[in-house]
């Protein structure tokens, strides 16, 4: 008895592990470099690209259909995220990769799938001479 029982324990940790790396595999929060950032902006369908830069920096030029959301405005931030599809394949950058790291974060713990959080910012986008908007 006490043996079978080991057994039925075994098999429900073993089924958990399984279970539990298979939904890691689905969830891909990524801190990338600006040649992956722009492969990942141009390939992935359906891509949302977030600029959580003050509006003023916004204003001074960002990547092209960026939308700004203000990372200083944490509560007007969570609500935006709330009206976000958790499946879309969201990609994120600041000026430098400061806000944007920990808004990678926050964004798993609001249960996004994929972050692609660009790790230099738009300083490092300029840097390898991409291309800026202003509108």
């Amino acid at each position: 008895m006490k043996v079978l029982l080991n057994i039925n324990l075994l098999s429900l940790i073993i089924f958990s592990l399984c279970c539990t790396t298979h939904n890691q595999q689905q969830i891909a929060i990524e801190r990338v470099e600006v040649d992956t950032f722009e492969t990942k902006l141009n390939t992935l369908e359906n891509a949302f690209l977030i600029d959580v830069r003050t509006p003023a920096e916004y204003k001074k030029g960002h990547i092209r259909g960026a939308t700004n959301i203000d990372f200083n405005q944490v509560e007007n931030m969570k609500l935006a995220f709330e009206n976000l599809d958790r499946n879309q394949p969201m990609l994120i950058y600041c000026a430098a990769g400061g806000r944007s790291y920990k808004t990678s974060f926050l964004m798993k713990e609001m249960g996004f799938k994929q972050v692609y959080e660009l790790s230099s910012g738009i300083s490092g986008w300029k840097a390898a001479s991409k291309a800026i908007s202003i509108e």
